[in-house]
């Protein structure tokens, strides 16, 4: 355990209390689930989603993945990198609705070999370098901008965020007409949500309990620790 890091004893309650927090807004939204439009909902969802991502995160410092650096406390409290760090989750968890979504998984993974997918892979990186490296040190740049998957760019730029507010603000574009309203929040996409937020949590109950064992588990963590390395002097 490396200086400054939380004891075992400090890290499992807190990574609990996050998850039953995001339990708690996820048992809230219910209430507001016959509502129309949804929009309201689907921000506690999302609430929740990052609350869970908090959790992940925590576990990570926990096994020693990454360190409990004051970018890093940052990040844990920062929207788009919790959202990143949500995009990690959806990768390990492997969802699938059909048997021929689960075969095209299984091969995409055996294609793949160690090599992460390319949202993924980016997603890491943006929360290491883009997200927390810039915050440890602000005035460096790439000698060559590095080609990011468009999708984990766009969570990074705040696409994901700037939804989540679409829920609860009305929108005035630049030449001051409405350019987005809650009503805009479908009932497809609330439920494709809670979905999510409901895998985030058993996910991390079952990583509490030791109980998630599987290659992309293990890919996952192993790029994250290479990636939070100390770098060599």
């Amino acid at each position: 355990m490396s200086q400054g890091t939380p004891s075992e004893e400090k890290l499992v309650p807190a990574i609990k209390a996050c998850i039953e927090n995001g339990q708690r807004l996820i048992d809230e939204s219910y209430d507001l689930e016959f509502r129309d439009p949804t929009a309201s909902q689907y921000f506690l969802i999302m609430i929740a989603q990052e609350e869970l991502a908090k959790a992940f995160m925590l576990y990570l410092v926990k096994d020693g993945i990454i360190p409990f650096s004051t970018s890093v406390r940052r990040a844990i409290k920062d929207h788009t990198c919790k959202q990143l760090a949500g995009m990690i989750m959806d990768y390990i968890i492997m969802h699938w609705e059909s048997e021929d979504e689960l075969r095209a998984e299984i091969d995409k993974d055996f294609a793949a070999g160690d090599r992460m997918p390319s949202d993924v892979g980016s997603a890491m990186e943006l929360l290491r370098y883009e997200k927390i490296g810039r915050w440890e040190a602000n005035n460096w740049v790439w000698a060559e901008d590095p080609q990011y998957d468009k999708s984990a760019l766009r969570v990074a730029k705040g696409a994901k965020d700037r939804r989540k507010q679409d829920a609860l603000y009305v929108g005035i574009g630049r030449d001051g007409r409405v350019s987005s309203t809650p009503m805009t929040i479908t009932k497809n996409e609330t439920q494709a949500e809670l979905d999510r937020a409901r895998r985030y949590k058993y996910f991390l109950v079952s990583v509490l309990d030791g109980k998630t064992e599987s290659r992309r588990h293990e890919k996952a963590l192993s790029a994250l620790k290479l990636l939070f390395a100390p770098r060599q002097k």
